[in-house]
């Protein structure tokens, strides 16, 4: 997921979604926008990992908001982890350059950016890079999250 902009109620059928589907982790890709955004990811019954976007206001109290929930993790700007046997990257993606040389690097299998808005799956290469588009929906006119199988090393958009 990525761009919910304090959009509770689109947030809330994501998490809905997340929750229904046995999502193993969510990732968020950003643009969270103020603290209060805690409250419908709390629902969440796997893990979050999330990263700042460009709107990302009080960093410091998101960052103490979502600590204080177990599962809920802020990385910063950018995240590298391991989940579902995938090395996944994982950023806002409003910086052109550092997206360019995260798709280039040759040690992901998964690149997540968000800040477009708009919904993307495609390869470069072995690169499964995805875009979930925004929750928000109210610049794109579409809600969208995006839901990646592991096993199969496949995503698709799913709209809200």
């Amino acid at each position: 997921m990525s761009d919910t902009h304090d959009e509770i109620e689109q947030t809330k059928r994501a998490v809905a979604l997340f929750n229904r589907e046995g999502v193993g982790h969510v990732l968020h890709a950003g643009d969270f926008v103020s603290p209060f955004m805690r409250e419908p990811l709390r629902e969440l019954k796997s893990p979050l990992t999330g990263v700042f976007g460009n709107n990302d206001g009080d960093r410091v109290l998101i960052t103490e908001k979502f600590s204080a929930v177990p599962g809920l993790t802020i990385a910063g700007t950018f995240a590298r982890f391991e989940a579902g046997g995938m090395r996944i990257g994982l950023l806002h993606g409003n910086d052109r350059v550092l997206f360019e040389t995260l798709a280039a690097c040759g040690n992901l299998d998964l690149l997540v950016y968000g800040h477009t808005h708009k919904p993307e799956v495609r390869r470069a290469g072995s690169l499964l890079i995805v875009n979930p588009g925004e929750v928000y929906g109210h610049l794109t006119g579409k809600s969208t999250v995006a839901i990646v199988d592991t096993e199969k090393r496949d995503a698709e958009i799913v709209e809200l």
